[in-house]
């Protein structure tokens, strides 16, 4: 399946999920928006330069993976606790105002 989305380019037209359009907050250059589209469809950036042409330094294309991680870690994390702390860092990770400088961030 992964060989006929990268075939079709489908990660050039992908729509990101509703229930992760939170996202797009986090990543707001064309480059960032490929590489979470690319991320997302594939689950692996090891060609990311390659299939979309796009120029991303191996640090580079390391930080945005991460940071995709750790969001969709927080979030899932946030979402599974029903206490006030993990409502309000799910609120703020959805609102895109979570600060990406704690937690491991850089």
């Amino acid at each position: 399946m992964r060989d006929l989305d990268f075939i079709s380019g489908r990660f050039f037209d992908y729509d990101i999920p509703r229930e992760k359009q939170y996202l797009l907050k986090y990543f707001t250059t064309e480059l960032q928006i490929a590489f979470l589209k690319y991320a997302l469809v594939f689950e692996n950036t090891k060609s990311f330069k390659d299939h979309t042409g796009y120029y991303c330094s191996d640090r580079l294309k390391f930080r945005l993976l991460f940071r995709l991680r750790k969001l969709l870690s927080l979030h899932s994390e946030a979402k599974s606790t029903f206490t006030e702390e993990g409502l309000n860092t799910l609120q703020l990770i959805e609102s895109g105002q979570y600060p990406l400088t704690q937690n491991g961030f850089s």
